[in-house]
């Protein structure tokens, strides 16, 4: 296992993909989906696993939604997905801006480790007040101005094209992620963020979010904004009869 181990590489081009994990279609639930003709009938058919994962360049964000219940899951899945595209992605190319103010920074912490190698990792701290959590939207709408203006131009259509072009020089991907939104995100920040998920794709900017379905979302912002080239993830209790579904995402 040692030498594995070591014997692992880290990326030196783009994925095309980031796994996030499966989801399990019931065929069942769907018009059409199972026989009704005895003979075809099979209960070892009826369920199909789908794979689950963040496309690049177009469908690279995130939405997982939920209430109070699938909160901690929701966490949970926004750092595997932390996780996956460090592994994914070229040493040094994905950078990540925290917002975590209900947990204080707490659900994120472990990631602070990489500000000992490379504060621009993570933005030098979790953020957690409003004011803070602006400025940093703000500062990642500048970038995709400077982007646009200063490296794509007329000239290319993406970032991914501009870094064919750039080499070593290519420019990092950038993260937001949002846990428990929309707290701390005022008016101002929302129009922020609708932006991100409007121009961010081309840009290199995307974003992943735990959304409270409890909360409503802020002026600035609607829910088709927030679905914008995104994976989006719902979390649904589970249930309690025979044959009830356990709980989980879809």
């Amino acid at each position: 296992v040692l030498g594995q181990r070591l014997a692992w590489q880290p990326r030196q081009s783009l994925p095309e993909a980031v796994a996030l994990g499966r989801l399990d279609l019931d065929l069942a639930g769907l018009p059409g989906g199972a026989p009704t003709d005895p003979a075809l009938a099979r209960s070892d058919t009826l369920v199909m696993p789908l794979p689950v994962a963040l496309e690049l360049p177009d469908r690279l964000s995130l939405v997982v939604r939920t209430a109070a219940q699938g909160r901690p899951e929701a966490i949970a899945l926004l750092q595997s997905a932390m996780l996956r595209l460090l592994t994914a992605f070229p040493p040094g190319k994905v950078r990540f801006t925290i917002v975590d103010p209900v947990g204080l920074g707490q659900n994120f912490s472990a990631f602070m480790h990489l500000a000992d190698y490379e504060p621009a990792l993570v933005s030098d701290r979790i953020w957690t007040e409003p004011r803070h959590v602006e400025q940093r939207l703000t500062d990642l709408t500048e970038h995709m101005e400077t982007v646009i203006q200063k490296y794509l131009r007329n000239q290319f259509a993406t970032i991914e094209a501009y870094n064919a072009h750039a080499g070593e020089v290519a420019e990092p991907y950038r993260f937001l992620v949002l846990a428990d939104f929309p707290s701390a995100i005022n008016e101002l920040a929302a129009k922020r963020l609708a932006s991100i998920l409007d121009s961010g794709p081309r840009c290199g900017v995307y974003a992943l979010i735990a959304a409270d379905t409890r909360q409503p979302l802020p002026q600035g912002l609607t829910q088709a904004d927030l679905n914008k080239c995104a994976v989006r993830l719902t979390w649904k209790p589970g249930g309690t009869g025979p044959g009830a579904r356990p709980a989980g995402f879809a």
